[in-house]
This record gives C-alpha cells, sequence and structure tokens, in this order.
C-alpha cells in the first residue's frame, strides 16, 4: 500500500465514505537499515509482530476467518485475510504465511517488490484475483473498483469470468466491468509498472482464458 493509497484511505475515513481497502499485509516488508564499513547499505528484515500490531483476522458474516485459495500453474495458493480498522474505513490485508502453503508460498508475499517476473506475476495474481475473491467471502460487493497502479489489474479478468458465468458474453462482461472500474496512476515511467511477456502470460492465463472462449 503506498502513499496514494494511504492517503484514499485516510481521506475516504475522514469523509465518511463507504469504501474498503484490499492489499498485501507484508509480514517482512519494514526493514532496519545500516550501513557497511564502505557504505553499502545493509537491510535487516525483521517478521511482524501481531501481538504489536493493528490486524485482527477478518471474519465473514458467520464469524469464520477468512481464507481465499488462488490457482496458480501446479498448485493453489492460499492467502489469510486480515483487517486493520483505519478510522471509519476498514483495510483487507492478505498474507500467505501460514501452514496451508508450501515453505516458497510462504514468502510469496512477505516484502514488498522483490523477486523476478514469475514472483511477480503470482504476487499480481493473489492481488487481484484473490482480493476480489476476499471481498466476496467477507460479502462486500462494490460498485465501483479502484486500482491503484497496475498491480491489481488481474481483478478485471476475475470480475470478467464473474460475470460469464452468469451468462453474459465476454464482450458484455468487458463492458460491465469497464462501466465499474476507475484507474488510477502516479508512476507513469515504465520502470514504475510492470509489462509480462506472452509466455509468462499464457503459462498463468492459458486455460483461463480458453474457459473464457478469450
Amino acid at each position: 500500500m503506498g502513499i496514494l493509497s494511504g492517503d484514499h484511505t485516510k481521506e475516504a475515513s475522514d469523509l465518511g465514505l463507504p469504501f474498503v481497502g484490499v492489499g498485501f499485509l507484508y509480514p517482512q516488508g519494514y526493514f532496519t537499515q545500516s550501513l557497511a564499513a564502505d557504505g553499502t547499505q545493509i537491510a535487516q528484515h525483521a517478521k511482524l509482530n501481531f501481538a504489536l500490531a493493528p490486524a485482527v483476522p477478518a471474519k465473514n458474516s458467520e464469524g469464520r476467518e477468512v481464507v481465499i485459495g488462488v490457482g496458480l500453474p501446479g498448485r493453489s495458493v492460499y492467502a489469510k485475510v486480515w483487517r486493520i480498522q483505519v478510522g471509519r474505513v476498514p483495510l483487507f490485508l492478505m498474507d500467505t504465511d501460514f501452514d496451508a502453503n508450501a515453505p516458497a508460498d510462504r514468502e510469496l508475499l512477505a516484502r514488498l517488490y522483490q523477486g523476478d517476473q514469475e514472483m511477480r506475476i503470482a504476487q499480481e495474481i493473489i492481488l487481484g484475483v484473490g482480493g476480489v475473491r476476499a471481498l466476496r467471502a467477507l460479502g462486500i460487493a462494490p460498485r465501483v473498483w479502484h486500482l491503484n497502479e497496475g498491480h491489481s489489474t488481474f481483478s478485471v479478468l476475475e470480475r470478467t469470468r464473474e460475470w460469464m458465468e452468469q451468462g453474459k458474453s465476454f464482450e458484455d462482461a468487458r463492458q460491465a466491468v469497464r462501466a465499474e472500474t476507475v484507474f488510477t496512476t502516479h508512476t507513469p515511467v515504465a520502470a514504475g509498472n510492470d509489462a509480462f511477456p506472452r509466455a509468462l502470460m499464457e503459462k498463468y492465463f492459458g486455460a483461463a482464458l480458453k474457459r473464457m472462449n478469450v
């Protein structure tokens, strides 16, 4: 969650808007910085102490903790959803560091801006697809979906799939999703935006797009 996202959340709380935020918990997202004798940076990551954090497990209408699953090539990854109250606005943050996941997937959402393109696309699928599923599991039905930067882009594919499961054609589903989606960016330079090669997209979305007849 960047500064712009934080500003949106704080302003929505101040104005009393019906707003929720979705992101990652990043339990190792912050680090202590020190300098070596030669002046290079040393980053020491410390795991979040949940006893000191204002995060509680998010629960559905039946009082059960919310865990969502997202399919990745050859496996499913599960994310537990946490809730942080930002004034009057709930912020829901996902984390994969628990026993349901393989060791590598437990570290998948540990830190911000880590890994290669394969890790990045996996993270963004969990954010986009998993974020939609988290809100559905919580019984939250947004009228407008705001995408801050491209990291949550794959949420539009998940919502398109939902419309198509209700009987819409791909084109009608695309128009329905477009009508309820707002996109903003504060990093227009290429270095601040992910671009995935076609082969990687086909690896992660090929089967889903065939089912959607795209």
